[in-house]
């Protein structure tokens, strides 16, 4: 190894420390409801070898309205048996496959997407990829996605192996990965089949090819393999696209978006063809959602959403690199030299191509504008355009002053895009949004966990928020999650049979304060809106946990 390249690793593995462990615990300050859901599921699933629910190792985990991809949890296990049920054991599976992509983003484009000549571009690729804001971020906390993102490229490094070699190996193993990615997260699910087919579409007569010289040389093993894929195939569309993998695609589908059924359907419904017309306008929200992730403030300002809504905040990559991703768009169009023959250029830009318009498609089709997260698959070819802008833009410059400047204003600009993007996300994003966070609950579950002996009852009401009761947490997960409850009782509660959240003394329920009785001793957890104006503030005040914002907050209060 080159000293050049030992000092690149060695950035690479600096860049990966800060962004992906330091103070892995602390940022972003509070476990989202998914991560505690994942963390005490992998629990029950170590304690039990059932879910929260009572289910033996489910392939499909049943969460609060939908199911959860079952890979993160069942690889969120050993974590927890190793370093218990913490933050840190939640967090680090996804930390530790974020910086498994890095090297095969390296491996893909070193050995599959650049030309030897141009090498180079693997490493800057690489290293636009580490740093990216898009990855960071949900690289420190408890997201499916970047699991999915690992399998998926893996599954495109054997697509390339197989488009190289013809090995049934290959393919069988970028079938394997493929299955793995879209059981991992919601939007691979669509991604992952449509980029696999499209290859197969588009290399035909290769494959065909060599089907027939695979049956030809060892019909056994031919069949074996076709058989094991037939089976994982029929599996994967019984439990994940028709089984209750699916319901979260009913949830979020794009006709349920309020865009579409408060304001164009009441227009199409007394239409004479109401459901043609429907359809149409369907299809147009659609476009225009397609559309939006092409817009410059998706990239520029506010595709992160580390501040509140209507004010700036940080796009999803660095404002330096929006330009670079503008020309490298191009140049991956028109500058074939850049790109490997040893399948053909023409094959790799196709692929590429493909993986970028595709990722962006299971996002458009859902009820949300502009969502990073079901859109983290194109992060890999967002790097790759980049660099291929900076790198077209460099042999542009003809004189060394020009390419002086270049780097210089690039530099310049990374670091000033890297200063501002910390600032926002461990200022701004931790104490304005804490509340979308469920900032609280934790530390309502430890004060409850220590106190709840001395009440005849806890009553925890769900609903809170900074300006009215119009958030709807999921809190006793929190107290199950930082009690670390035994799973076995819990399933074994009768009132968790009947599909209740009860456990102990605690029961999780709006609060209606004139309806209770209060002549017992209990305890009650919520936010102001729930409890009278008299007990704020007075002795009956037992505990109190403000947004990091200081506006509004949870109260534990007691009869007495």
């Amino acid at each position: 190894m080159t000293k050049q390249k030992i000092i690149f690793w060695v950035i690479i593995l600096v860049i990966t420390f800060f962004t992906r462990f330091y103070r892995l615990s602390e940022f972003p300050p509070h476990l989202t409801i998914d991560e505690v859901s994942i963390g005490y599921n992998a629990f029950s699933i170590l304690k039990t070898g059932k879910d929260e629910w009572g289910i033996p190792f489910p392939v499909s985990f049943r969460s609060v309205g939908d199911y959860k991809a079952p890979v993160l949890i069942y690889l969120t296990i050993p974590f927890v048996w190793f370093l218990g049920l913490n933050e840190l054991s939640v967090r680090l599976p996804v930390a530790i496959f974020s910086v498994v992509n890095i090297f095969l983003v390296w491996y893909l484009t070193r050995r599959h997407i650049f030309d030897q000549k141009y090498s180079h571009l693997s490493y800057l690729t690489t290293v636009i990829f580490s740093i990216s804001p898009w990855l960071v971020v949900f690289s420190r906390s408890g997201f499916e996605a970047i699991i999915a993102l690992t399998f998926l490229l893996s599954n495109l490094i054997f697509l390339f192996e197989f488009r190289r070699s013809g090995y049934l190996i290959h393919f069988f193993f970028m079938f394997v990965f493929a299955y793995l990615s879209a059981v991992s997260y919601h939007s691979t699910k669509i991604v992952v089949p449509l980029l696999n087919i499209f290859f197969i579409l588009t290399n035909f007569r290769f494959l065909l090819s060599h089907i027939t010289e695979w049956y030809t040389r060892n019909k056994f093993v031919f069949l074996f393999t076709t058989l094991i894929l037939v089976s994982v195939t029929v599996f994967f569309v019984q439990n994940f696209i028709l089984g209750p993998g699916s319901s979260r695609a009913g949830m979020t589908f794009l006709s349920k978006d309020y865009d579409f059924t408060h304001g164009l359907l009441p227009k199409f419904s007394a239409h004479p063809l109401s459901s043609l017309t429907s359809s149409i306008g369907l299809a147009g929200l659609w476009f225009k959602r397609y559309l939006e992730y092409f817009s410059a403030n998706f990239y520029l300002s506010s595709g992160l959403g580390l501040a509140t809504p209507g004010h700036p905040g940080q796009g999803v990559i660095f404002a330096i690199e929006y330009l670079f991703l503008i020309v490298g768009f191009f140049v991956l169009l028109f500058g074939r030299r850049f790109f490997a023959s040893s399948v053909s250029r023409h094959f790799v830009i196709t692929i590429l191509t493909g993986w970028f318009f595709f990722s962006l498609l299971p996002a458009s089709i859902t009820n949300n504008s502009q969502h990073a997260l079901r859109t983290l698959n194109i992060v890999p070819v967002i790097s790759i355009l980049i660099a291929l802008g900076l790198i077209g833009c460099y042999e542009y410059c003809r004189s060394k002053l020009a390419k002086s400047l270049l780097v210089s204003f690039v530099i310049l600009g990374y670091l000033f895009g890297l200063v501002r993007f910390v600032d926002f996300y461990t200022l701004h994003y931790p104490v304005e949004l804490s509340e979308t966070r469920s900032y609280g609950w934790k530390q309502m579950a430890l004060f409850a966990r220590d106190h709840h002996g001395e009440y005849d009852k806890v009553y925890v009401d769900p609903q809170f928020g900074t300006q009215g009761p119009y958030t709807y947490g999921v809190p006793y997960l929190y107290f199950l999650f930082y009690s670390r409850y035994d799973p076995n009782i819990y399933n074994s509660d009768p009132r968790r049979k009947l599909g209740g959240s009860d456990f102990e003394n605690y029961l999780f329920t709006h609060i209606n304060w004139p309806d209770l009785d209060h002549s017992q001793n209990n305890l009650y957890i919520a936010s102001q809106w729930s409890l009278p104006k008299e007990v704020i503030g007075s002795s009956q005040q037992k505990y109190f946990v403000p947004f990091l914002n200081q506006s509004s907050g949870l109260y534990a209060v007691s009869d007495r």
